[in-house]
């Protein structure tokens, strides 16, 4: 690789995420700190320098030597022998000889990524791409003695500055000053050696929930197939404007967990608590107006191991049964396709108290920004026009510099405890609950599909065709029973398409059902008993099909059919493009009586707060430069259904092909959007429901 074509790259990868230009101290990439090895391969490089000679020996024993000689995208955080020296003796041995064949495998593959990685694409969290050994890295930016931006890895490796970035034809070298380790220990035991986390971790175990958050692996499931046995199954396929794609079988089927833990000095300091009992006695405040049962057997302190208790209640909303591996990836990755000068990215998510969500937002709206800074996370906050619940603070990174990873998940300390009380259901969540569908299945995140884009495939539209080499990241498909609460059926295909820019698609990526699909699923729960709107983003096109919706089993008005956009002459026809095509430039009276139109036929325009994937620009990085989803015919919204539903209950969508043979016989779904009443019910004289 030339140094002009890698200073392209980091260009690109800069802009791409929208980072500043930074100072002299920082890690920027200028060309007299820029080394390039036009003629060195990764492996060559690692050979030609004795101080890598002890790694060098771990990946030749790894079998992986081969591969650094091939040429690809890599990026190889090469320990030093000062840092293989320090390994081997905190193991009580004394030369690489002595580690075994699977420790060798084990450590090479930590240590290196099938995807590039300059300094540039380090931001505070995780690695947004696991390491070959399907673990994720954790990243900590730190200010050294000389003033200077250096890279931390793991909580103790350190890229050095002087050798930070080194180019090789195959990718992108980083000499780091130890050997990186990644915890075997399940998340409930890294949880138990934190010694600020006593009485949650306490709680945990006596309620319970520590069994809970042991599993990892489903022994059960084996990877699709082909016929011979030997080769993952591939599903060649055509989809949007002609493009020709492939998805793979997941390879393996992970369980995971995310616990937001409170320190114990947060407990007393705010509390009073400083035990379990004291815990108990809070949760009983909060759950008690709810639920009662005081005078129950289940209630008990003696009884905190019932799932109806309300220590029990409290410990599981505090825990999530997905993996989301790091603070950057709590919401979409770089903010991908999300507007953030009109809204603030946000997620729900399932808790592990059956039937409650969690709601996660990134601060980007100055306007909202009370008692919070940008780009921090908070949980269950609502400030807005009419409210102002600020929510609970998620800590970047752990006090006392403990690490969050586990085998099995990832925890983070919170400034507050959690609560699902009467101002959660009734006021923070009452509102219009928008769900990416790939947030919906806990296993699409915990199984690192979500956003697996590598970072040059964000500077392509598409893959090669029928590629499947997984060179720009992976599609997947989803065997019956590999999504919980997901019936894909026999006949069809249920497949998570990975982001791209220029994509008619909110965050990037999609869904779409495929042949003669039939495809049913389990949608999250209301806070609130109500009547509520189950509306469904997708983007029209001439070449796709008709689905059956059914909610709950029962079939919901006419088929649905995704050729029509908002210019269909059974939407608003010809006036789309004569009086509606640019939104923002409508007067709010004709806003509102398009709206009124719209929600008459069932439909809404595409959610103002989204964007085809944000665009580089050759003069400045600018994320809300893509097109507003509100201002395309073709990206809209329908109302699916309008319900009464209540709380802890499970409700069921189901899409059934009634196209076959009809263009490619797909539906896409893109995001799901569960709506009170009490936002899409208000009158002409009253707020309408914003854009966004």
């Amino acid at each position: 690789m030339n140094r002009k074509r890698f200073n392209i790259w980091f260009l690109l990868a800069l802009l791409a995420l929208g980072m500043p230009m930074l100072t002299a101290c920082s890690d920027e990439p200028d060309s007299e700190n820029f080394r390039t090895f036009d003629d060195e391969m990764m492996s060559t490089y690692l050979q030609n320098r004795p101080q890598f000679s002890d790694f060098t020996q771990i990946v030749n024993r790894s079998g992986l030597m081969g591969l650094l000689s091939t040429y690809g995208s890599y990026t190889c955080f090469a320990p030093n022998n000062d840092a293989v020296a320090a390994y081997l003796n905190s193991r009580g041995l004394s030369s690489v000889d002595q580690l075994s064949d699977a420790d060798c495998d084990t450590i090479a593959r930590t240590h290196l990524l099938n995807v590039l990685y300059s300094t540039f694409d380090m931001p505070n969290g995780v690695l947004t791409q696991p390491n070959m050994n399907d673990r994720y890295l954790e990243v900590e930016r730190r200010i050294d003695e000389e003033g200077r931006q250096v890279v931390y890895l793991n909580g103790e490796a350190h890229i050095y500055f002087e050798l930070k970035d080194d180019s090789v034809v195959n990718g992108i070298v980083q000499p780091i000053d130890r050997v990186l380790l990644s915890s075997n220990r399940m998340l409930p035991d890294v949880i138990n050696q934190n010694p600020m986390l006593t009485v949650f971790y306490q709680a945990l175990q006596m309620t319970g929930m520590r069994d809970s958050l042991y599993r990892y692996k489903d022994e059960n499931y084996h990877q699709v197939m082909d016929q011979t046995g030997k080769d993952v199954f591939w599903k060649d396929y055509i989809t949007g404007d002609n493009i020709q794609e492939s998805a793979r079988s997941p390879k393996d089927r992970l369980f995971g967990y995310t616990a937001f833990v409170v320190p114990d000095s947060i407990l007393k300091e705010k509390y009073g608590i400083t035990d379990v009992e004291g815990l108990y006695q809070k949760a009983c405040e909060i759950y008690d107006p709810i639920f009662g049962g005081e005078n129950e057997d289940w209630h008990s302190f003696d009884n905190i191991r019932d799932r109806r208790n309300p220590l029990n209640r409290f410990i599981s909303y505090h825990l999530l049964n997905r993996n989301v591996h790091g603070y950057n990836l709590l919401t979409v990755v770089n903010d991908y396709g999300i507007r953030t000068n009109k809204i603030n990215p946000m997620e729900w998510y399932e808790t592990m108290f059956p039937y409650t969500m969690l709601k996660v937002e990134k601060l980007k709206l100055a306007n909202y920004m009370a008692g919070g800074a940008k780009d921090e996370i908070f949980l269950n906050r609502r400030v807005d026009d009419r409210n102002n619940i600020l929510g609970v603070r998620v800590m970047p990174t752990i006090p006392g510099g403990y690490r969050g990873e586990a085998l099995n998940g990832v925890y983070f300390c919170i400034e507050d405890i959690l609560k699902y009380d009467d101002q959660m259901t009734g006021t923070v969540m009452n509102c219009r609950m928008r769900m990416d569908m790939s947030t919906i299945f806990p296993e699409v995140m915990t199984n690192s599909m979500r956003m697996n884009y590598k970072s040059d495939a964000a500077l392509t539209n598409n893959d090669p065709a029928y590629d499947h080499t997984e060179k720009y990241g992976t599609n997947y498909f989803f065997p019956e029973g590999y999504l919980d609460g997901v019936k894909v059926g026999n006949n069809g295909y249920f497949i998570y398409r990975r982001p791209r820019l220029g994509f008619y698609s909110y965050c990037g990526d999609e869904f779409i059902c495929q042949d003669n699909f039939d495809v049913t699923f389990r949608i999250p729960p209301v806070p609130t008993e109500g009547d509520y709107q189950v509306r469904l983003g997708y983007a029209a096109m001439s070449i796709r099909g008709i689905a059956q919706v059914y909610f709950d089993g029962v079939p919901q008005g006419i088929p649905l059919d995704m050729r029509r956009d908002l210019s269909h002459e059974t939407i608003l026809g010809s006036d789309y493009w004569g009086k509606h095509a640019d939104y923002d430039k409508l007067t709010d009276e004709e806003k509102s009586e398009e709206l009124k139109e719209l929600k008459n036929k069932g439909f809404y325009r595409g959610c103002q707060g989204g964007q085809t994937s944000w665009t580089l620009s050759n003069v400045q990085p600018d994320k809300n430069a893509g097109t507003l989803m509100s201002n395309m015919a073709a990206t809209l919204r329908i109302v699916l259904c309008t319900v009464h539903m209540k709380p802890y209950e499970d409700h069921y969508l189901r899409f059934r092909c009634v196209s076959e043979g009809l263009g490619n016989n797909e539906i896409m779904l893109d995001y799901l959007e569960i709506v009170p009443k009490s936002v899409y019910g208000v009158t002409d004289e009253g707020v309408k429901e914003d854009a966004n």
